[in-house]
């Protein structure tokens, strides 16, 4: 009798041998044939499927079965029978990276592997409109969540085509107006806390570099919107994150008056002007009182350990995963906006 080099085959094939075919993953078909029962009983253990009626001995028998072959279910496959799949697609927006901004992500994809989906994040930041839609449908996700202007209608079809049963706007839960006032918050928090220190005399600072011009002029606008009732100053600190800029400040700063409570738009602008500060022979927070945001790590380990705000996203997170869900559901969920707040966390500089 003829056999195959598959049955005469006592190990896995070599990688590079000639003649040697190439290794086949198992299918549900080979987890069938070792457990003795059909492709459908195999379905019915691996997928969980309720009131299946399949006994535990047989139960017991396929997930060996899978075991022993190493058999993991092929989910493009499964996408292709559905139309669609269980993946969620997040392509990354434009706003630069944060440590706040990685926290709702890292959110939203916790809650929604708990619910069972696998999540992907797009890297390409850039592409919009039907380039983008075409780029998503072959993915065939069940949702893809995204900022609303990268889409055109004829974008939004392509993707009703290809299967995607939820095309979530980032919106949803964070609107214009919203977004604007959670920016403004993390000026407003930073305001409130060194005014309650007793400066009356803030400076807010606003990034040069153009993606980061309107957010800081949001948080600026937060700081004086908090300031203004108490008749306390706030001087707009335009500075790029160079550390001769900042050399250059520091220096005017020792000469001149200055304020004496500066919030220094994120983490990093607020250790640059530090270590600027400190250079220059002013003490922080004895001569400047110093805020940054995003609350990374680091600001526990540098010395004088630095003040920060945090803008809360973990709950904004945690509802658009949510929100994800039933709308892949088909249901119709309610809006929340929760998590768009602000916190501060107070150590040494300020």
């Amino acid at each position: 009798m003829i056999r195959s080099i598959e049955e005469e085959s006592t190990g896995p094939p070599v990688l590079g041998e000639p003649g040697r075919s190439k290794p086949r993953p198992p299918t549900s078909a080979d987890v069938a044939r070792l457990a003795g029962v059909s492709r459908a009983t195999v379905s019915f253990v691996l997928n969980d499927a309720p009131d299946s009626r399949v006994s535990q001995d047989t139960r017991a028998r396929v997930l060996a079965a899978a075991a022993e072959l190493g058999y993991i279910p092929n989910a493009a496959a499964s996408a292709l029978r559905a139309g669609r799949s269980q993946l969620v697609l997040i392509p990354f927006n434009r706003l630069p990276y944060s440590q706040a901004q990685n926290t709702y992500y890292d959110h939203i994809a916790e809650r929604l592997t708990e619910l069972g989906y696998t999540v992907m994040f797009h890297k390409d930041r850039l592409v919009d409109g039907d380039e983008a839609a075409r780029q998503w449908a072959a993915l065939r996700p069940a949702a893809v969540l995204v900022e609303p202007h990268r889409l055109t209608d004829q974008a939004v079809e392509m993707l009703r085509k290809a299967g995607v049963q939820a095309i979530v706007p980032l919106s949803m839960l964070v609107t214009e107006s919203n977004m604007q006032a959670w920016l403004e918050s993390a000026g407003a928090t930073a305001a409130e806390h060194l005014i309650a220190a007793g400066h009356q005399r803030l400076g807010v600072v606003v990034p040069r570099e153009p993606p980061l011009l309107s957010i800081g002029l949001a948080r600026l606008d937060g700081a004086e919107r908090v300031a203004r009732p108490y008749g306390v100053t706030v001087e707009r600190l335009d500075l790029a994150l160079d550390e001769r800029e900042a050399f250059v400040l520091a220096q005017r700063w020792r000469r001149n008056d200055h304020p004496s409570g500066v919030f220094a738009y994120n983490d990093e602008y607020a250790l640059m002007l530090m270590r600027a500060l400190l250079d220059s022979g002013l003490a922080i927070p004895g001569d400047v009182a110093i805020v940054g945001c995003d609350n990374l790590p680091i600001c526990d380990f540098v010395r004088p350990r630095l003040t920060s705000i945090w803008p809360v996203p973990d709950e904004a997170g945690l509802a658009m995963a949510d929100c994800i869900h039933e709308l892949i559901a088909d249901h119709n969920p309610p809006v929340s906006r929760a998590g768009l707040q602000s916190k501060i966390v107070i150590r040494e500089s300020g």
